[in-house]
């Protein structure tokens, strides 16, 4: 597995050049088999104020992948990372640990979900909201 390279190993098996950059208010994290996929964050930032006394601080990381076994180009997913109070100063490594779940993932061909939360080092799907109110919108009479 490659990491945090800077120039797709993946992309240059096709003869492309695609320079990867640190995220968005973030550092350079990035993964890929040089075969199959790659993965890097796009986004980062760590949420930590909160009025609500059992509120914990979190960290929310945008990764953006390709899979070429499933035919998947310029996705992304949004990755809720857990943190505790004492944990805030490991950030980067909280980030790397997200990417090398995502990393296996795709490193299976399984195709990520949209939304994660990882807490104790695992990624669990969280469900997506339905795009739009017109799912429940009532069935309209036909007939009439």
């Amino acid at each position: 597995m490659e990491r945090n390279f800077i120039e797709c190993p993946h992309c240059a098996l096709f003869r492309k050049r695609k320079i990867i950059r640190p995220a968005i208010h973030g550092p350079l994290v990035s993964r890929s088999d040089a075969r199959t996929f790659h993965l890097y964050l796009e986004e980062s930032g760590l949420h930590s104020r909160s009025s609500d006394p059992a509120w914990e601080p979190r960290m929310q990381a945008l990764f953006r992948y390709d899979l070429d076994t499933c035919s998947i180009k310029s996705e992304s997913t949004l990755v809720t990372i857990q943190i505790s109070e004492e944990d805030q100063s490991h950030e980067l490594a909280k980030l790397e640990e997200a990417a090398d779940r995502l990393a296996e993932l795709l490193s299976r061909a399984e195709v990520p979900s949209r939304l994660y939360t990882m807490k104790d080092g695992q990624l669990l799907p969280v469900a997506t909201p339905p795009l739009s109110g017109m799912i429940f919108a009532p069935k309209l009479d036909r007939t009439a």
